[in-house]
């Protein structure tokens, strides 16, 4: 039995487009799109293995936060990724500790989308992430990030592309001092290597 994604947008244009797009690239996905949120949370129940729900904020009827809250109680197992028109902090902030996991601006391309999707369903989504197309996507908890003045110093070194080597000699400190403050960076953002932190990096504003 296939894995099930659920789309909920009252826009005919923007939901068909992307259910498209997303069967397309996620070809062993059973992809559903419905233009409520009351008409989504039936189907809900009803869907096998439903692993991820894109919600429109704007929806007639039940919407917003209250539709996100729904949806996060109805299926507390799947991930909650917010799509909309908005650029307000506010509805982010709100989407974010209604459940959401990330917020996506509609003015992203669509395989910005399908990136967002893919990381989301492989377990390398950061939490709290704003996806927006003309600024850097940032975390809505980014000054919660549980690093040192010191070590904050070294990440933005690090987003510049600078060696540890290179890193030690800016801030005055020894080689293998700069790799223990690395480590506790790529500890704080969940990534596992430079590659991935220069890519956390991003995302969190830093680059």
């Amino acid at each position: 039995m296939s894995n099930s994604l659920l789309i909920i947008d009252d826009h005919p244009l923007y939901r068909d487009a992307l259910a498209s797009v997303l069967q397309d690239v996620l070809v062993n996905f059973k992809i559903v799109a419905v233009t409520s949120a009351e008409e989504g949370l039936r189907m809900a129940k009803r869907l096998p293995k439903l692993c991820l729900i894109l919600l429109d904020l704007t929806l007639p009827g039940l919407s917003g936060v209250e539709a996100v809250t729904a949806f996060c109680r109805s299926v507390p197992g799947a991930i909650m990724i917010v799509i909309s028109a908005s650029e307000d902090r506010r509805d982010v902030t709100a989407s974010i500790r209604a459940g959401a996991s990330a917020f996506i601006s509609k003015t992203v391309t669509r395989a910005m989308i399908v990136e967002v999707i893919q990381r989301a369903l492989s377990g390398q989504l950061l939490k709290s992430e704003w996806i927006r197309a003309l600024q850097s996507n940032v975390c809505v908890d980014e000054h919660k990030l549980p690093l040192s003045p010191r070590q904050l110093e070294i990440l933005k070194l690090l987003a510049q592309g600078r060696s540890n080597r290179q890193i030690a000699e800016q801030v005055g400190l020894a080689e293998i001092t700069v790799k223990q403050h690395i480590t506790v960076i790529f500890r704080a953002l969940g990534v596992e290597n430079r590659w991935q932190a220069l890519l956390a990096i991003r995302r969190f504003g830093f680059a």
